[in-house]
C-alpha cells in the first residue's frame, strides 16, 4: 500500500484540479486574444498597446507559439489547455521522482507527504489561473534530468529546452547563468542553440522586419511591468522585491535599493555556485539545483502562487539533507514554520479571504521563502564540509 500511495495522492490532487479548471479564463483569456491579434496581424501592437486584453509580457517566441491557438474556439482551446496541463503535471513528478527517488522509498512516505502537501497551493493556482508555470516547471525538470546524461544530444537539447522557456518569460534566465557555470559543454551549446531558435523562428513566423524588431519591443515591454502591476499594492507578488517595495523606507526605494540588493544577492549566489562547483559531486548536484530553483521563486520579482511550484524541489531536498545534521530539530522547526506560512496563508486553511489577502500584502509568505532558502543554503554549506 505504501508504494502505491504516492499515485494515489497525486491523481486525488489532480481531480479538484480538472474541476477548477474546466471553466474557460484566466490567463488563457489573454492567450487567446493574443493568439486573434496575431491572427489579424497586429503583432507589434501586443508589446505597444495590450491593455485591452489584459496585458501582455511574453517574449516573441511566446508569440510563435500563440498564433494557432485562435483557430480554435475557446472551449476547444480550454480543452487543449486543460491536457496540457495534465501531461506537464504527469512529466513534473516523473522527473522529480527520477532526480529524487527517495519519494517512492516506502521507508520515507513521510518525505513524499511533505512535498505533496507544499505542491497543492501552486498546482492549483497554475490549473485555476490557466497560467504556463506548471508547463515551465515540467520543461525545466526534465532539462535538468537531461542535463545529466550521457547522451550528448539530450544535453543539448536540455540546454535549449532552457533558453527557450526564458525567450517566453524572463525568470528561468536564471538557471540559464547557473548552467554557464556548473553544466557540461554540451549543454551550453544547447543554451546557445535555443537562444539562435528563439530569435529565428519569430522571423520565420512574422517576416523579417517584424520578427527583428520584436525582442527589443519585447525589452521595452517587460521593463514597464512593474508600472502596471506596482510591487508595494500588488497583493499576490510574493517575492524578495516585493517584500523590500512593502517594508523599506520609500526615500530608499526611489533611489534604487530593490534592484541593488536583489542584484547583490544574485550576484552573491552566483559567486558562492562557481566558488563551490568543483567540490559538488554528482549526486549532490541535485541538491544545489533545488536550491538555485528556490532562490529563482525569490529573486524573481514576478513571483505569486502559482510559482510556488519552484520550491518544491527544495522541500524534497532540505530534509534528505538533515538527516545527519547537527542540529537536525532546529532544520525541523524551520522546516514547519516555512511550510506553515508559504503554504497554509490561504482562503481556506485560514477561513478567510480578507486576512489571507491581509498576510500576503504583508508579505508574511515571503518570510517562509527566506527562511527556506536560508536553511537550504546552510545544510548545503554543511553538507561541503563533510
Amino acid at each position: 500500500m505504501k508504494k502505491k500511495l504516492p499515485f494515489i495522492l497525486l491523481f486525488i490532487l489532480l481531480i479538484p484540479c480538472w474541476g477548477i479548471s474546466w471553466k474557460p479564463g484566466g490567463d488563457l483569456g489573454v492567450y487567446y486574444k493574443a493568439s486573434l491579434w496575431l491572427q489579424k496581424g497586429w503583432v507589434t501592437k501586443l508589446y505597444s498597446d495590450n491593455a485591452e486584453i489584459g496585458n501582455f509580457f511574453y517574449g516573441p517566441f511566446g508569440l510563435s507559439l500563440l498564433k494557432p491557438l485562435a483557430l480554435l474556439s475557446f472551449s476547444n482551446a480550454n480543452i487543449l489547455w486543460l491536457i496540457l496541463q495534465t501531461v506537464s503535471y504527469l512529466f513534473f513528478w516523473r522527473f522529480l521522482f527520477k532526480i529524487f527517488p527517495e519519494l517512492l522509498s516506502p521507508q520515507r512516505t513521510w518525505l513524499f507527504l511533505l512535498v505533496w502537501l507544499v505542491s497543492i497551493k501552486p498546482i492549483h493556482a497554475s490549473f485555476q489561473s490557466h497560467n504556463v508555470q506548471l508547463i515551465f516547471a515540467a520543461l525545466l525538470a526534465g532539462a535538468e534530468w537531461g542535463s545529466r546524461s550521457s547522451k550528448r544530444s539530450t544535453k543539448l537539447i536540455s540546454g535549449a529546452l532552457v533558453t527557450l522557456v526564458a525567450s517566453i518569460k524572463i525568470y528561468p534566465s536564471f538557471i540559464a547563468i547557473y548552467y554557464l557555470i556548473k553544466r557540461k559543454t554540451s549543454v551550453k551549446a544547447g543554451l546557445l542553440l535555443g537562444g539562435i531558435i528563439s530569435l529565428v523562428i519569430p522571423v520565420i513566423i512574422f517576416g523579417f522586419s517584424t520578427g527583428v524588431s520584436l525582442p527589443g519591443q519585447f525589452i521595452h515591454n517587460a521593463l514597464n511591468y512593474h508600472h502596471v502591476y506596482d510591487l508595494a499594492k500588488d497583493t499576490v507578488s510574493l517575492s524578495f522585491p516585493s517584500l523590500l517595495a512593502t517594508w523599506l523606507p520609500q526615500s530608499w526605494i526611489n533611489h534604487g535599493a530593490i534592484s541593488l540588493m536583489t542584484g547583490i544577492s544574485s550576484l552573491l549566489f552566483f559567486i558562492w555556485i562557481a566558488l563551490t562547483a568543483s567540490k559538488v559531486s554528482p549526486h549532490e548536484e541535485r541538491n544545489f539545483w533545488a536550491f538555485l530553483w528556490a532562490m529563482m521563486g525569490l529573486l524573481n520579482s514576478t513571483t505569486r502562487p502559482d510559482y510556488f511550484i519552484y520550491f518544491v524541489p527544495a522541500f524534497t531536498s532540505l530534509p534528505l539533507l538533515i538527516e545527519i545534521a547537527s542540529k537536525k530539530g532546529l532544520y525541523q522547526i524551520g522546516l514547519v514554520i516555512s511550510v506553515a506560512l508559504i503554504s497554509f496563508i490561504t482562503e481556506w486553511t485560514l477561513g478567510s479571504r480578507d486576512l489571507t489577502h491581509h498576510l500576503e500584502s504583508l508579505r508574511v509568505p515571503v518570510i517562509g521563502i527566506l527562511l527556506l532558502c536560508l536553511m537550504q543554503f546552510m545544510a548545503l554549506r554543511n553538507s561541503l564540509k563533510r
